[in-house]
């Protein structure tokens, strides 16, 4: 039987129907290059956050207008064959655990990226320094100053809370030290992107984002030579899951720790199936801010693997954590997830329809496939870029005729066509992140040290352009 297919806008994709193609290639998206069948609102959520059209394959699902379905999918209570039944059977912990709650809207309110920027920067630092102490102190059986520490995690929560994307910028692009170190902070910021978009509250973050901060303490313990092993024997595994371990005897020996933190700790390694470690615990019995804690480790070890100098491209990290789906991890957790971060997190080196090269600056949470990118200039990158606000079509295509490429003209859509591996361009993210930072400030700065005149045509064109400025950045 040919294939007979029909577009569809991802807003109407509807429970039944075959996915059989997508607006973007298969490879830059998590879902299965062979096409699927849409079998709950997780998925069609998951696709509305991946593209803005699909075709669908009416011989093997529903038209969407009929409502008819293959034979093969039938919904009814008496459908014991079917293939989510027999998957329920088969793997029990799928109906040990609750749906995950989301309660939308709960940060609605977003500061712009160049407003939090500031704030964002003061407290990485402060949160560098206090964390970077209290390891070197915990590893030493030495008491810390945990109060500090909780208040550095508190200024973190608070601006992830306000602009997620500033932290992102400052925490990507600036961090150079060892892979355990670099490594925990960016879990602990996916994890509490994640919080924030789900609406958790501000003490469970905070509680979140110190266990997944610590989560690896018990490492310190463990030989260099074992930690920078690639391929460990069975014993040499065993060996190595011991630093859950020891990292909770080591936290418990400091009373003022809280129990949840630990809690995060001992149990971010477990797995929904119960493959994880140390205790193998299945679905449920996983506490909740330990099961996000799993989900934005594996997430930020696939993108930033311990032999890399620099991240590869999301997307690839994306697909992994999504085959995890269900097995190691929650399925409806991963989901939401992916759709917390974005296919083009801050920070991404992308490529547009047009051929130019650029960084994805900020995003847009409702709209995460039409970011703000800055497009560099590829022959002198210190020259600056061009900022594209790619919600706004018109306004991108006429910066770039104005920039003089050309090509901006003759593509149908103007959109980002994938994202690329930053260790095969020479592109130095960190120094285009001075740029951008630097240049936004220095912008804002030399409207402000103009002042305000002595004369009202002064004053108007002073407010004038200061207006102007706040609406093209924010």
């Amino acid at each position: 039987m040919s294939i007979k297919q029909v577009k569809v806008f991802t807003n109407d994709v509807k429970v039944g129907m075959f996915i059989s193609c997508l607006d973007r290639p298969w490879g830059q998206t998590p879902f299965p290059i062979q096409g699927f069948l849409v079998r709950g609102q997780q998925e069609i959520t998951a696709l509305r956050s991946q593209c803005n059209y699909v075709f669908i394959d009416i011989t093997k699902g529903s038209d969407g207008i009929s409502g008819t379905l293959s034979p093969k999918i039938q919904p009814g209570i008496n459908n014991k064959n079917t293939p989510d039944a027999l998957e329920n059977q088969a793997r029990p912990w799928r109906n040990s655990v609750s749906p995950i709650e989301v309660k939308p809207n709960v940060y609605s309110q977003v500061v712009p990226l160049t407003k939090e920027v500031e704030h964002a920067d003061k407290a990485l630092l402060h949160l560098r320094g206090q964390y970077t102490l209290a390891t070197k102190q915990i590893s030493r059986g030495k008491d810390f100053d945990y109060r500090s520490l909780k208040d550095s995690v508190a200024d973190m929560v608070n601006s992830v809370v306000r602009c997620p994307d500033a932290f992102t910028w400052l925490l990507r692009l600036r961090l150079k030290d060892q892979y355990t170190h670099d490594h925990s902070m960016r879990s602990a910021l996916w994890a509490v992107q994640f919080a924030r978009h789900i609406g958790m509250n501000k003490e469970d973050m905070s509680v979140l984002c110190m266990g997944t901060l610590l989560k690896d303490i018990g490492k310190v313990k463990l030989p260099n030579s074992l930690l920078r092993k690639k391929d460990r024997s069975d014993k040499e595994i065993i060996e190595y899951q011991k630093f859950v371990t020891y990292g909770v005897e080591m936290l418990k020996a400091f009373k003022r720790i809280d129990p949840p933190v630990i809690s995060v700790v001992k149990y971010h390694c477990e797995h929904h199936d119960g493959t994880g470690f140390p205790e193998a615990l299945q679905g449920g019995k996983i506490p909740l801010l330990a099961r996000i804690a799993g989900i934005a480790t594996v997430y930020d070890a696939c993108s930033n693997p311990r032999e890399a100098t620099d991240p590869v491209a999301p997307s690839r990290a994306v697909n992994i954590l999504y085959k995890m789906r269900d097995k190691q991890y929650q399925e409806d957790l991963v989901i939401k997830f992916i759709q917390s971060i974005g296919l083009y997190p801050t920070g991404t080196l992308v490529e547009l329809t047009t051929g130019d090269i650029g960084v994805v600056v900020e995003q847009y949470p409702d709209s995460r496939l039409t970011p703000k990118v800055a497009v560099l200039n590829q022959d002198q990158v210190s020259e600056g870029y061009i900022l594209l606000d790619l919600q706004d079509e018109s306004a991108s295509r006429k910066a770039l005729r104005k920039a003089g490429q050309r090509k901006a003209e003759s593509v149908e859509a103007l959109a980002i066509a994938k994202d690329l591996d930053p260790s095969r361009y020479d592109v130095d993210l960190s120094f285009v992140s001075t740029i951008f930072m630097k240049n936004t400030r220095k912008i804002l700065g030399s409207i402000l040290s103009s002042g305000m005149g002595k004369n009202s045509n002064q004053n108007t064109n002073f407010m004038g352009r200061l207006k102007s400025y706040l609406r093209l950045t924010g």
